[in-house]
Protein backbone atom coordinates (compact mmCIF):
# COMPACT_ATOMS: atom_id res chain seq x y z
CA UNK A 1 0.00 0.00 0.00
CA UNK A 2 1.82 3.36 -0.98
CA UNK A 3 2.52 6.14 1.84
CA UNK A 4 -0.62 8.30 2.27
CA UNK A 5 0.31 10.42 5.17
CA UNK A 6 -1.62 14.15 6.13
CA UNK A 7 -0.88 15.51 9.14
CA UNK A 8 -2.34 19.03 9.99
CA UNK A 9 -1.93 19.75 13.42
CA UNK A 10 -3.31 22.62 15.02
CA UNK A 11 -3.55 24.63 12.16
CA UNK A 12 -6.20 26.71 13.30
CA UNK A 13 -4.33 28.22 16.79
CA UNK A 14 -0.95 28.63 14.64
CA UNK A 15 0.27 32.34 15.77
CA UNK A 16 -0.49 33.95 12.54
CA UNK A 17 3.20 35.15 10.16
CA UNK A 18 3.49 39.35 10.65
CA UNK A 19 3.30 40.25 6.41
CA UNK A 20 3.92 43.76 5.36
CA UNK A 21 1.98 43.66 2.28
CA UNK A 22 4.48 46.30 0.39
CA UNK A 23 7.40 43.57 1.14
CA UNK A 24 6.01 41.91 -1.31
CA UNK A 25 5.87 43.47 -5.05
CA UNK A 26 3.65 40.28 -7.02
CA UNK A 27 0.38 38.50 -6.08
CA UNK A 28 -1.90 36.24 -7.65
CA UNK A 29 -6.06 35.54 -6.72
CA UNK A 30 -6.66 31.90 -6.13
CA UNK A 31 -10.46 31.77 -5.87
CA UNK A 32 -11.08 28.48 -3.23
CA UNK A 33 -14.93 27.41 -3.28
CA UNK A 34 -13.83 23.85 -1.02
CA UNK A 35 -12.38 24.29 2.00
CA UNK A 36 -10.80 21.47 4.40
CA UNK A 37 -9.55 20.16 0.65
CA UNK A 38 -5.83 19.75 -0.44
CA UNK A 39 -5.41 22.40 -3.30
CA UNK A 40 -2.72 22.03 -5.64
CA UNK A 41 -1.38 25.58 -7.13
CA UNK A 42 0.95 25.00 -10.32
CA UNK A 43 4.39 27.19 -9.71
CA UNK A 44 4.54 28.74 -13.22
CA UNK A 45 7.73 29.98 -14.60
CA UNK A 46 6.71 33.69 -14.45
CA UNK A 47 6.76 32.81 -10.79
CA UNK A 48 9.49 31.26 -10.73
CA UNK A 49 11.00 34.24 -12.58
CA UNK A 50 10.07 36.81 -9.81
CA UNK A 51 10.51 34.75 -6.65
CA UNK A 52 13.17 33.55 -4.54
CA UNK A 53 15.49 30.98 -6.26
CA UNK A 54 14.77 28.30 -2.99
CA UNK A 55 10.76 30.26 -3.02
CA UNK A 56 11.39 31.25 0.25
CA UNK A 57 8.96 34.06 -0.21
CA UNK A 58 5.69 32.23 -1.31
CA UNK A 59 2.69 33.17 0.81
CA UNK A 60 -0.46 31.89 0.71
CA UNK A 61 -3.00 34.57 2.07
CA UNK A 62 -6.11 34.61 3.84
CA UNK A 63 -7.20 37.88 5.54
CA UNK A 64 -3.87 39.17 6.33
CA UNK A 65 -2.75 35.48 7.67
CA UNK A 66 -0.47 33.57 6.04
CA UNK A 67 -1.87 29.94 5.34
CA UNK A 68 0.79 26.56 5.93
CA UNK A 69 1.70 25.04 2.84
CA UNK A 70 4.27 22.22 0.94
CA UNK A 71 5.95 22.47 -2.11
CA UNK A 72 6.80 19.14 -4.43
CA UNK A 73 9.26 18.76 -7.15
CA UNK A 74 7.60 16.05 -9.89
CA UNK A 75 11.30 15.16 -10.48
CA UNK A 76 10.60 11.20 -11.33
CA UNK A 77 12.78 8.11 -10.88
CA UNK A 78 14.97 5.76 -12.27
CA UNK A 79 15.70 2.37 -10.50
CA UNK A 80 18.13 -0.22 -12.16
CA UNK A 81 17.96 -4.15 -11.16
CA UNK A 82 20.84 -6.13 -12.13
CA UNK A 83 20.47 -9.74 -12.95
CA UNK A 84 23.05 -12.62 -13.07
CA UNK A 85 23.46 -12.91 -17.03
CA UNK A 86 25.58 -15.72 -18.56
CA UNK A 87 27.78 -14.59 -21.31
CA UNK A 88 28.66 -17.00 -24.16
CA UNK A 89 29.36 -17.76 -27.50
CA UNK A 90 31.59 -14.52 -28.25
CA UNK A 91 33.24 -14.27 -31.31
CA UNK A 92 34.22 -11.73 -34.30
CA UNK A 93 32.35 -12.27 -37.24
CA UNK A 94 33.51 -12.51 -40.95
CA UNK A 95 32.22 -9.49 -42.10
CA UNK A 96 33.87 -7.87 -38.41
CA UNK A 97 31.60 -7.32 -36.40
CA UNK A 98 31.85 -8.76 -32.26
CA UNK A 99 28.79 -11.21 -31.43
CA UNK A 100 28.25 -12.60 -27.77
CA UNK A 101 24.90 -14.14 -26.39
CA UNK A 102 23.50 -13.29 -22.79
CA UNK A 103 21.62 -16.06 -20.88
CA UNK A 104 19.14 -14.54 -18.61
CA UNK A 105 17.66 -16.13 -15.27
CA UNK A 106 13.79 -18.09 -16.19
CA UNK A 107 11.12 -15.47 -16.69
CA UNK A 108 13.12 -12.30 -15.86
CA UNK A 109 12.05 -9.57 -17.22
CA UNK A 110 15.06 -7.15 -18.96
CA UNK A 111 15.16 -3.99 -20.77
CA UNK A 112 18.95 -2.99 -21.35
CA UNK A 113 22.58 -4.11 -21.55
CA UNK A 114 25.54 -2.27 -20.35
CA UNK A 115 28.67 -3.23 -21.80
CA UNK A 116 32.27 -2.70 -20.32
CA UNK A 117 35.20 -1.97 -23.14
CA UNK A 118 38.79 -0.41 -22.82
CA UNK A 119 38.68 0.75 -25.98
CA UNK A 120 38.38 4.47 -26.08
CA UNK A 121 36.96 6.64 -29.15
CA UNK A 122 34.44 4.70 -31.24
CA UNK A 123 31.32 4.97 -32.01
CA UNK A 124 29.56 1.57 -33.55
CA UNK A 125 26.27 0.53 -34.55
CA UNK A 126 24.15 -2.13 -32.36
CA UNK A 127 21.29 -4.91 -33.58
CA UNK A 128 19.68 -7.13 -30.38
CA UNK A 129 17.85 -9.97 -30.92
CA UNK A 130 16.06 -12.45 -28.78
CA UNK A 131 14.85 -15.91 -28.59
CA UNK A 132 13.21 -18.30 -26.15
CA UNK A 133 15.58 -21.32 -27.23
CA UNK A 134 18.63 -19.85 -28.38
CA UNK A 135 18.15 -21.23 -32.03
CA UNK A 136 15.26 -19.38 -33.25
CA UNK A 137 16.30 -15.86 -33.63
CA UNK A 138 13.53 -12.08 -33.93
CA UNK A 139 14.97 -8.70 -33.80
CA UNK A 140 14.56 -6.94 -30.92
CA UNK A 141 16.24 -3.66 -31.64
CA UNK A 142 17.58 -3.35 -35.15
CA UNK A 143 19.51 -0.22 -34.90
CA UNK A 144 21.47 1.32 -31.55
CA UNK A 145 25.11 2.54 -30.98
CA UNK A 146 27.52 2.37 -28.38
CA UNK A 147 29.95 5.27 -28.20
CA UNK A 148 33.28 6.93 -26.10
CA UNK A 149 34.30 10.26 -27.07
CA UNK A 150 36.61 12.69 -25.71
CA UNK A 151 36.48 16.30 -26.74
CA UNK A 152 38.00 19.56 -24.35
CA UNK A 153 38.47 17.31 -21.36
CA UNK A 154 35.31 15.58 -21.38
CA UNK A 155 34.82 12.17 -21.97
CA UNK A 156 31.57 10.74 -23.27
CA UNK A 157 30.72 6.73 -22.19
CA UNK A 158 27.69 5.53 -24.08
CA UNK A 159 27.28 1.89 -23.18
CA UNK A 160 23.98 1.13 -22.64
CA UNK A 161 21.44 -0.54 -24.90
CA UNK A 162 18.29 -0.57 -24.48
CA UNK A 163 15.40 -2.18 -25.92
CA UNK A 164 11.53 -3.24 -25.64
CA UNK A 165 11.34 -4.75 -22.63
CA UNK A 166 11.19 -8.84 -22.86
CA UNK A 167 11.19 -12.05 -20.64
CA UNK A 168 13.07 -13.86 -23.21
CA UNK A 169 15.58 -15.92 -21.99
CA UNK A 170 18.52 -15.29 -24.68
CA UNK A 171 19.69 -12.29 -26.06
CA UNK A 172 21.97 -11.82 -28.94
CA UNK A 173 24.15 -8.60 -29.57
CA UNK A 174 26.06 -7.82 -32.83
CA UNK A 175 28.57 -4.90 -32.62
CA UNK A 176 29.53 -3.63 -35.96
CA UNK A 177 33.00 -3.05 -37.28
CA UNK A 178 34.92 -4.34 -33.69
CA UNK A 179 38.39 -4.59 -34.75
CA UNK A 180 40.05 -6.40 -31.53
CA UNK A 181 37.90 -9.15 -29.19
CA UNK A 182 39.95 -8.31 -26.02
CA UNK A 183 39.17 -5.19 -25.79
CA UNK A 184 35.36 -6.50 -24.95
CA UNK A 185 35.24 -7.19 -21.19
CA UNK A 186 31.97 -8.01 -20.23
CA UNK A 187 28.32 -7.45 -20.36
CA UNK A 188 25.53 -6.77 -17.70
CA UNK A 189 21.98 -7.29 -18.32
CA UNK A 190 19.78 -4.86 -16.27
CA UNK A 191 15.57 -4.12 -16.10
CA UNK A 192 15.41 -0.01 -16.16
CA UNK A 193 12.25 1.40 -14.75
CA UNK A 194 11.70 5.41 -15.62
CA UNK A 195 9.08 7.37 -13.91
CA UNK A 196 9.36 10.15 -16.18
CA UNK A 197 9.52 13.93 -14.62
CA UNK A 198 7.09 16.53 -15.68
CA UNK A 199 8.78 19.45 -16.93
CA UNK A 200 7.64 22.90 -18.28
CA UNK A 201 9.47 25.12 -20.79
CA UNK A 202 10.52 28.19 -19.12
CA UNK A 203 12.39 29.62 -22.31
CA UNK A 204 12.57 29.00 -26.17
CA UNK A 205 15.22 30.20 -28.43
CA UNK A 206 16.21 29.90 -32.04
CA UNK A 207 19.57 30.54 -32.13
CA UNK A 208 21.78 30.36 -35.04
CA UNK A 209 24.17 28.05 -35.23
CA UNK A 210 27.87 28.96 -35.22
CA UNK A 211 31.04 26.98 -35.85
CA UNK A 212 32.77 25.96 -32.54
CA UNK A 213 36.55 26.00 -31.40
CA UNK A 214 36.87 23.70 -34.61
CA UNK A 215 35.06 22.45 -37.65
CA UNK A 216 33.58 19.39 -35.89
CA UNK A 217 31.71 21.44 -33.14
CA UNK A 218 28.61 23.66 -33.68
CA UNK A 219 27.54 26.45 -31.08
CA UNK A 220 24.46 28.09 -30.17
CA UNK A 221 24.31 30.61 -27.95
CA UNK A 222 21.65 31.77 -25.55
CA UNK A 223 21.21 35.07 -23.43
CA UNK A 224 18.18 34.71 -20.30
CA UNK A 225 18.66 38.60 -19.59
CA UNK A 226 19.15 40.26 -16.56
CA UNK A 227 16.54 38.26 -14.47
CA UNK A 228 17.19 34.96 -15.81
CA UNK A 229 14.54 31.99 -15.12
CA UNK A 230 15.69 28.96 -13.23
CA UNK A 231 15.77 26.01 -15.36
CA UNK A 232 17.23 22.03 -14.98
CA UNK A 233 17.49 20.88 -18.71
CA UNK A 234 18.04 21.48 -22.26
CA UNK A 235 16.10 20.22 -25.11
CA UNK A 236 16.28 20.41 -28.69
CA UNK A 237 14.25 20.60 -31.71
CA UNK A 238 15.51 19.07 -34.94
CA UNK A 239 14.05 18.11 -38.34
CA UNK A 240 17.29 15.77 -39.13
CA UNK A 241 15.24 12.45 -39.49
CA UNK A 242 18.55 10.15 -37.95
CA UNK A 243 21.88 11.87 -35.83
CA UNK A 244 23.56 10.66 -32.40
CA UNK A 245 25.68 13.41 -31.21
CA UNK A 246 27.64 14.10 -27.86
CA UNK A 247 26.49 17.47 -26.61
CA UNK A 248 27.58 19.33 -23.75
CA UNK A 249 26.00 22.47 -21.91
CA UNK A 250 27.91 25.46 -20.58
CA UNK A 251 26.76 28.16 -18.28
CA UNK A 252 28.58 31.65 -17.54
CA UNK A 253 26.75 35.01 -14.71
CA UNK A 254 29.40 37.42 -17.39
CA UNK A 255 29.79 36.11 -20.58
CA UNK A 256 33.73 35.48 -19.74
CA UNK A 257 34.19 32.85 -16.85
CA UNK A 258 32.27 29.53 -18.25
CA UNK A 259 31.31 25.90 -16.76
CA UNK A 260 30.03 22.98 -17.73
CA UNK A 261 26.22 22.20 -16.90
CA UNK A 262 26.03 18.97 -18.31
CA UNK A 263 27.02 16.56 -20.96
CA UNK A 264 25.36 13.75 -22.40
CA UNK A 265 24.14 12.14 -25.88
CA UNK A 266 21.83 14.05 -28.39
CA UNK A 267 20.18 11.21 -30.69
CA UNK A 268 17.33 10.00 -32.93
CA UNK A 269 17.17 6.60 -34.22
CA UNK A 270 14.41 4.85 -35.72
CA UNK A 271 11.70 4.71 -33.16
CA UNK A 272 14.00 6.18 -30.26
CA UNK A 273 15.15 9.20 -29.56
CA UNK A 274 16.74 11.32 -26.75
CA UNK A 275 17.03 15.10 -27.18
CA UNK A 276 17.01 16.59 -23.82
CA UNK A 277 20.11 17.10 -21.22
CA UNK A 278 19.48 17.01 -17.30
CA UNK A 279 21.99 19.92 -16.33
CA UNK A 280 20.50 19.83 -12.59
CA UNK A 281 19.26 23.65 -11.18
CA UNK A 282 20.50 26.59 -13.18
CA UNK A 283 20.07 30.18 -12.83
CA UNK A 284 23.04 31.59 -15.15
CA UNK A 285 22.40 34.41 -17.52
CA UNK A 286 24.11 33.06 -20.43
CA UNK A 287 24.33 29.53 -21.92
CA UNK A 288 25.69 27.89 -24.73
CA UNK A 289 24.88 24.47 -26.17
CA UNK A 290 27.68 22.57 -27.92
CA UNK A 291 27.18 20.00 -30.30
CA UNK A 292 30.12 17.46 -31.59
CA UNK A 293 29.05 15.95 -34.91
CA UNK A 294 32.66 14.36 -35.27
CA UNK A 295 33.12 13.25 -38.86
CA UNK A 296 29.19 13.94 -39.82
CA UNK A 297 27.44 16.70 -40.95
CA UNK A 298 26.26 19.39 -38.42
CA UNK A 299 22.74 18.16 -37.31
CA UNK A 300 20.31 20.86 -38.03
CA UNK A 301 18.80 22.72 -34.41
CA UNK A 302 15.78 24.71 -35.02
CA UNK A 303 14.83 25.73 -31.89
CA UNK A 304 16.28 25.54 -28.43
CA UNK A 305 13.87 25.19 -25.33
CA UNK A 306 15.02 25.54 -21.08
CA UNK A 307 12.82 23.56 -19.33
CA UNK A 308 12.12 23.19 -15.22
CA UNK A 309 10.84 20.47 -13.18
CA UNK A 310 7.07 21.34 -12.13
CA UNK A 311 6.78 22.15 -8.46
CA UNK A 312 3.14 21.68 -7.15
CA UNK A 313 2.21 24.22 -4.18
CA UNK A 314 -0.27 22.16 -1.70
CA UNK A 315 -2.56 23.72 0.96
CA UNK A 316 -5.68 23.06 2.97
CA UNK A 317 -7.98 26.19 2.99
CA UNK A 318 -9.73 26.49 6.14
CA UNK A 319 -12.11 28.79 4.49
CA UNK A 320 -14.13 29.67 1.12
CA UNK A 321 -13.38 32.85 -0.25
CA UNK A 322 -10.52 34.65 -2.14
CA UNK A 323 -7.25 33.84 -1.31
CA UNK A 324 -3.78 35.28 -2.90
CA UNK A 325 -0.62 34.03 -3.23
CA UNK A 326 2.13 36.49 -2.62
CA UNK A 327 6.05 36.28 -4.09
CA UNK A 328 8.46 38.32 -5.28
CA UNK A 329 10.53 39.36 -1.29
CA UNK A 330 14.15 39.52 -1.89
CA UNK A 331 13.92 39.76 1.92
CA UNK A 332 11.43 36.95 2.83
CA UNK A 333 13.23 34.70 5.51
CA UNK A 334 11.73 30.98 5.04
CA UNK A 335 8.79 29.77 6.50
CA UNK A 336 8.27 26.35 8.69
CA UNK A 337 4.77 25.41 9.57
CA UNK A 338 3.57 22.59 11.73
CA UNK A 339 2.40 20.93 8.68
CA UNK A 340 2.96 18.04 6.71
CA UNK A 341 1.41 16.77 3.75
CA UNK A 342 3.84 13.80 2.08
CA UNK A 343 1.46 12.35 -0.95
CA UNK A 344 2.28 10.14 -3.64
CA UNK A 345 1.62 11.62 -7.09
CA UNK A 346 -0.98 8.81 -7.65
CA UNK A 347 -2.72 8.89 -4.13
CA UNK A 348 -6.80 8.14 -4.17
CA UNK A 349 -7.45 11.69 -2.46
CA UNK A 350 -9.94 14.34 -2.94
CA UNK A 351 -7.55 17.50 -4.37
CA UNK A 352 -8.75 20.33 -6.30
CA UNK A 353 -6.52 21.98 -8.95
CA UNK A 354 -6.35 25.92 -8.71
CA UNK A 355 -5.58 27.81 -11.88
CA UNK A 356 -4.03 31.14 -10.08
CA UNK A 357 -4.94 34.75 -11.56
CA UNK A 358 -2.72 36.86 -13.97
CA UNK A 359 0.26 38.60 -12.33
CA UNK A 360 0.12 41.98 -10.68
CA UNK A 361 2.20 44.32 -8.37
CA UNK A 362 1.63 45.55 -5.34
CA UNK A 363 -0.88 48.47 -4.69
CA UNK A 364 -3.24 47.10 -7.44
CA UNK A 365 -4.24 43.62 -6.64
CA UNK A 366 -7.59 43.34 -5.49
CA UNK A 367 -8.15 46.94 -5.28
CA UNK A 368 -5.94 49.56 -3.57
CA UNK A 369 -4.51 47.60 -0.27
CA UNK A 370 -5.93 49.61 2.57
CA UNK A 371 -4.67 49.78 5.82
CA UNK A 372 -5.59 47.53 8.66
CA UNK A 373 -7.77 50.19 10.41
CA UNK A 374 -9.88 51.03 7.57
CA UNK A 375 -10.54 47.05 6.88
CA UNK A 376 -11.33 46.35 10.39
CA UNK A 377 -13.31 49.91 11.64
CA UNK A 378 -15.59 48.12 14.37
CA UNK A 379 -12.49 46.90 15.95
CA UNK A 380 -10.60 50.23 15.93
CA UNK A 381 -13.89 51.75 17.21
CA UNK A 382 -14.53 49.51 19.85
CA UNK A 383 -10.66 49.74 20.62
CA UNK A 384 -10.74 53.76 20.51
CA UNK A 385 -13.89 54.01 23.15
CA UNK A 386 -12.54 51.37 25.44
CA UNK A 387 -9.78 53.51 25.55
CA UNK A 388 -11.37 56.90 26.23
CA UNK A 389 -13.49 54.66 28.89
CA UNK A 390 -10.25 53.92 30.91
CA UNK A 391 -8.74 57.07 30.45
CA UNK A 392 -11.66 58.10 31.69
CA UNK A 393 -12.26 56.80 34.95
CA UNK A 394 -8.34 56.90 35.67
CA UNK A 395 -8.67 60.70 35.41
CA UNK A 396 -11.99 60.45 37.57
CA UNK A 397 -10.16 58.46 40.78
CA UNK A 398 -7.37 60.49 40.34
CA UNK A 399 -9.26 63.61 41.26
CA UNK A 400 -11.40 61.92 43.70
CA UNK A 401 -7.80 61.16 46.17
CA UNK A 402 -7.08 64.89 44.87
CA UNK A 403 -10.04 65.86 46.10
CA UNK A 404 -9.75 63.83 49.56
CA UNK A 405 -6.44 64.59 50.30
CA UNK A 406 -7.79 68.41 50.04
CA UNK A 407 -10.11 67.98 52.27
CA UNK A 408 -7.70 66.04 54.94
CA UNK A 409 -5.26 68.91 55.27
CA UNK A 410 -8.19 71.85 55.64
Amino acid sequence: MRCLLILLALTGSLPAEQLDPAQWEYRRKLAVKSPSVLHLVRISPEILAHAQPDLADLRIVWQDAALPYAIETLSGSVQEQAFNARLTDQVKTPDGSLRFTLRAPEATRHSRIRIRTSERGFRRKVKVESSDDGKAWDTLLDEGYVMVHEQDGSVWEALEIDYPASTRPYLRVTIADWPDVKTFLDADLLLRTVRAPLSQTVREFTPAMERGENAKESLLRMDFGERPTPWSSVRVESPAAAFHRPARVSVSNDGKLWRTACSGILYRIGKSESLALDCGEQRARYARLHIYNRDDEPVAVAKVRFESLVKMLRFIPREEGEHSLWYGNPKAEPVSYDLAIVLDRDAPIERIVLIPGPERRYGDFLGEIKPWTEKHPVVLYTAVFAAAALIAAITLRAMKKIAAKEQKGS
